[in-house]
């Protein structure tokens, strides 16, 4: 029986392999990233496994505690439901976390003759599509993934269109 795709190695996927093994290479790389930039965070705790570590939720909370400076509740308990309600902790309160920017970032070079106008900004909420608790709590890798690079764009990027200010 015939594949009905050349097996790897023999540059269907353009140079280097097939286009499967280009996003397997990837997921491979961003989780190793992800891994590093989270252990960074969480001096306290160790990741080994992206996926399988972050199913509890307890470090996903640690995480959050440690980027925001804030304290979450947190259920104690080794069931699914523990399980599944410590990752939602973790998801309310990205979905709902309002960041202020300092007033010294926003306020406009004053003009002669016109009145220094002081703003206050509140970013927007962080925006979590599709990420369900019960796929971070089942070790979805894709899912995982786009929750942790989501973390990293709203704690270590910043918001956007602060670069312009």
């Amino acid at each position: 029986m015939s594949l009905p795709w050349p097996p790897c190695g023999t540059g269907a996927g353009g140079a280097g392999g097939c286009r499967m093994c280009k996003v397997n290479e990837r997921d491979r790389v961003q989780k190793k990233t992800f891994t590093k930039w989270v252990n960074k965070h969480l001096i306290k705790r160790h990741i080994s496994d992206l996926y399988e570590d972050l199913r509890d939720g307890h470090n996903l909370i640690s995480l959050l505690e440690v980027l925001s400076g804030d304290s979450l509740p947190r259920e104690k308990g080794r069931m699914r439901f523990h399980k599944l309600q410590n990752v939602q902790i973790a998801l309310d309160y990205l979905r709902h976390r309002q960041v202020r920017l300092p007033t010294w970032l926003l306020a406009p070079t004053p003009l002669p003759g016109c009145p220094l106008v002081r703003l206050s900004l509140v970013c927007p909420q962080v925006k979590l599509v599709n990420i369900r608790n019960d796929d971070i709590a089942d070790g979805n890798p894709k899912l995982t993934l786009g929750l942790i690079w989501t973390i990293i764009l709203h704690f270590q990027v910043g918001p956007p269109g602060l670069a312009s200010v």
